[in-house]
């Protein structure tokens, strides 16, 4: 797991990758995650924004409870996809995989952590010959 973790600012979307250091080297390599254009992404889990501890704080308003309640959930599932990943990543350490933060969007859903595989395209002489 990675020693210090980085939580995002929850306002957009954000995420991280993991990875294999080299070929002859299989430890894990955390990093920015960075959309390439022509690449695809296959869910592997979804994580709900819940779980998150804030018992024994004492706060002034609702308000200020609710908001602390949201980012303790967040920071839970984001340490936990972040758990996850690397699992599956050592199972299969010749995959990358991507932890993604999802706001919430009236298209898609409520805001949630997700973890994907990420599938690199094949290359357009590669497509040639396949078919």
């Amino acid at each position: 797991m990675k020693k210090k973790i980085t939580f995002p600012d929850w306002t957009g979307p954000a995420g991280v990758t993991i990875t294999r250091a080299s070929k002859d080297k299989p430890r894990a390599v955390w990093g920015e995650y960075t959309e390439e254009p022509a690449e695809w992404l296959s869910l592997r889990a979804t994580l709900e924004i819940a779980g998150g501890s804030v018992l024994f704080e004492t706060f002034d308003s609702r308000e200020e409870e609710e908001a602390a309640r949201l980012e303790a959930d967040r920071r839970a599932a984001w340490r936990n996809a972040l758990a996850f990943a690397e699992q599956l990543w050592r199972a299969a350490p010749h995959h990358e995989y991507v932890v993604l933060f999802r706001p919430k969007n009236p298209n898609v859903g409520p805001e949630a952590v997700c973890i994907c595989r990420r599938l690199f395209p094949y290359s357009a002489e590669r497509k040639g010959r396949a078919s």
